[in-house]
Order: structure tokens, then sequence, then C-alpha cells
């Protein structure tokens, strides 16, 4: 600092009145230290300079953006002669906006009459459904009643089985030709004094052994595979039937299939023909899960595996007393 301090000394001119106190003491001190000269470093104090105050200018900045906001705001508002939209312009686009409003309606109609179109198609397609259904089990229910009869109840068989003798050949339910079997048991003596034949061509089976044991040649019913297949396959086609079956279906001229099952017999007025289509549609309801005919044919298919699973193997050591009271049991 004092070297500082010297340099600006130097550099900066002194009074007068200053020039004479300094060289007062050098002369002073030159007398009483002899003619040794000593230089005295001497601290001298420069006034600071005053720094001017600056006012602050007020800004101008809002009154800029104020005008800028308002300069934009202008610009938005009124637009250029050359941005303007004439009326022609207006007329054009209104125009262009129609035709597409009009594009748009038409699309919308071509979409909901094409909706309409697959939903009647639908329609249609479930009704054929439905009567193909119906018309299968008609003819499953035709194929029942003329090939699958038993001869006995004149219901649909169940359970089917038929009689040993090669010659015969006929099936029944297995619960009808049991209890035919069993008829023919003299009540007393527990058992058959004479062959039993079949009740259709009267052939005649072979003698029951009263003594046991039997052989198993000797049981006279043997199950018909083939015939308890078909019926079952053919009722469960009943049971697919549509639930509206009670409907009358329209039949095409064309349909010669169905003309042996279905076509009017001789004489058989329209109202006697509908009365009969009442009658089978009626059949097709009752077939059905939960039908009155199909809980019945259950119940006779039950029994009839149940009697003849018990005859079956007991056949070789039945006595007497046992046929008697299968007798009895089957109420014949």
């Amino acid at each position: 600092m004092a070297g500082r301090t010297i340099r600006q000394s130097n550099l900066e001119p002194q009074r007068r009145s200053s020039r004479l106190n300094n060289r007062q003491p050098l002369a002073n001190g030159a007398g009483s230290s002899g003619n040794a000269k000593k230089r005295e470093i001497v601290h001298v104090e420069l006034p600071q300079k005053k720094r001017r105050k600056v006012e602050p200018k007020p800004s101008t900045s809002g009154s800029s953006q104020n005008c800028n906001l308002e300069t934009t705001s202008s610009q938005v508002i009124i637009p250029r002669r050359s941005q303007r939209i004439t009326p022609p312009d207006l007329i054009k686009r209104e125009q262009e906006l129609l035709k597409k409003e009009q594009a748009y309606q038409q699309k919308i109609g071509d979409l909901e009459a094409k909706n309409l179109s697959l939903s009647t198609k639908v329609e249609e397609s479930s009704v054929l459904i439905s009567e193909m259904k119906k018309r299968e089990a008609e003819a499953a229910l035709a194929q029942l009643e003329e090939h699958f009869t038993c001869p006995l109840c004149y219901e649909i068989m169940s359970h089917p089985y038929s009689l040993n003798p090669g010659q015969c050949g006929h099936t029944f339910c297995a619960l009808c030709i049991i209890k035919w079997f069993f008829s023919r048991l003299h009540r007393q003596c527990g058992g058959w004094h004479e062959s039993v034949d079949c009740p259709i061509c009267r052939s005649l089976l072979v003698i029951t052994p009263e003594r046991a044991p039997r052989l198993d040649v000797t049981f006279p019913f043997v199950p018909n595979r083939l015939a308890a297949t078909l019926c079952e396959s053919l009722i469960e086609k009943l049971g697919q039937s549509p639930s509206g079956c009670s409907m009358t279906v329209k039949r095409e001229d064309s349909e010669g299939v169905w003309s042996l099952e279905r076509s009017r017999k001789k004489g058989q007025t329209k109202k006697e023909e509908s009365e009969d289509e009442d009658e089978e549609s009626s059949k097709l309801v009752e077939w059905r899960p939960g039908g009155d005919l199909r809980i019945e044919w259950q119940k006779r298919d039950k029994d009839g595996r149940k009697e003849m699973s018990y005859l079956l193997e007991r056949w070789t050591n039945m006595q007497a007393s046992d046929f008697i009271a299968t007798k009895h049991r089957l109420g014949v």
C-alpha cells in the first residue's frame, strides 16, 4: 500500500504549502545527524473520487408490451386485405361442406341398409337352421316309429333284446320280453312245463332246465346292441329339436324327399292334415329333455337294464323260488 501511495504522490502535483512543509523537517534532520541524508516515507491520503448518482429512468417496457399486444391483436382481428374471405369464397365453402354432408349422409344410409340386410339374413339363417333341425327330428321320429317300435308295448324300444333261437331274430324291449317269458311260468311249481315261443313268429325257445347249475347257453335272451345304439342316437336327435318346434314350417313343392312321409292322404282335408302336423309337433316337444315321452322311455330303459342284469348274474344258480319271486315282482 505504501509503495502504491508513493507512486500516486509522485505522479500527482503537490501544493506549494505542502512542499514547504516537507522541506523544513528535512533541513532540521540534516543538521542533527550530520551530513548523512535520510529519506522519510510520507503517507499522503488522497481524497476519494465522488461518483455521481444516476437517477433511474422510467422504464418503457410495459408500454412497449402493451403496444406489442395491441399490435398483434390488431393484426389478428383485422387481417390484411389479401387474407380476407370474400363472399364468393364463403359460398363456395358452404357448397363444399354441403356436398360433404350429403356424401356422409349417403354413406350412413348405405351402412344402415347393409346392417338391415345382414340382420335379415341372420334371421333367415336361424329360421332355416331351426327348420332343418325340426326336419331331422321328424325324420328321426319317423324312423323310430317305423323300425324300432316294440311289438309288445307299441312304444319305442328301450334296451332292446332278442330271443335266443337263431331262427327268430325279433327284438323287443328288455322289460317287455322278460315279462312275456315269466308270464309262462307256473306259479305253483316255479318251472316251465312247455317251451316258450316268440310272440311274433312262434319260434320255440330252449326249455329252461329245472335243476341248477344251468349252462349259460340256456339263457333265453340276447342283447341287440345295434338296435340299442341306433335308438339312442335317434332319441338324441329328438332332444336337439328347436324349442319353437310347434310352429308350422313351410315346405316347398320340390322337396320330394319328404313327400312319402308328409304327403297328404287321399280324401284327407287340409284341416286333418294340420291336425296331424300339430300332433307330430307335440310329440317332438314331448321327446325333448324333460318331456313326458322321454322321461317314460328313460324309466323303461332303466328298469329293463336292472332286471336283465339281475337275471344274467343269477341265471345259472336260480331256484324255483327265485323264479316265482321274480314273476311276482314283475306283476305277471
